[in-house]
């Protein structure tokens, strides 16, 4: 009987550590997804000040920063590994300048002058430089 005892004592002790493991994998998680939002949020605010009117779309996950601008057909864009990624995000606004630049646009500000040059390419989409 008390071998029996001893053995569930055991097992809600191991369930009880379970328990508090799982709890603080979520709360690990949790931060991570709050420090990837916040670096999303960074990065989108760093590239609307610099090229603003662009529709930039910022996500990260699992390291990876990956940014598009909407106005360029959405499908082309850059991925940097969060770890490279400077305190002043130079490295995120010289990315969102090249990609400017590969369609034949200014860095700055959206011009719809500028934008209304662009053509389509044989699968009707923006064309631009996607090497």
């Amino acid at each position: 009987m008390e071998h029996q005892l001893q053995n569930i004592l055991l097992m809600v002790n191991h369930s009880s550590n379970l328990r508090k493991i799982k709890m603080q994998e979520i709360e690990r998680a949790n931060q991570f997804k709050l420090g990837d939002h916040m670096m999303a949020k960074n990065v989108a605010e760093m590239l609307e000040k610099k090229y603003p009117g662009w529709l930039w779309a910022v996500s990260v996950d699992r390291g990876l920063v990956t940014v598009k601008s909407m106005m360029l057909s959405g499908n082309w864009g850059f991925i940097l590994h969060e770890s490279k990624i400077d305190n002043d995000l130079k490295s995120v606004v010289n990315a969102g300048g090249e990609i400017l630049e590969r369609y034949n646009q200014h860095r700055g500000r959206f011009n719809q002058t500028k934008y209304s040059d662009l053509t389509m390419d044989h699968k009707n989409q923006l064309s631009g430089d996607r090497s």
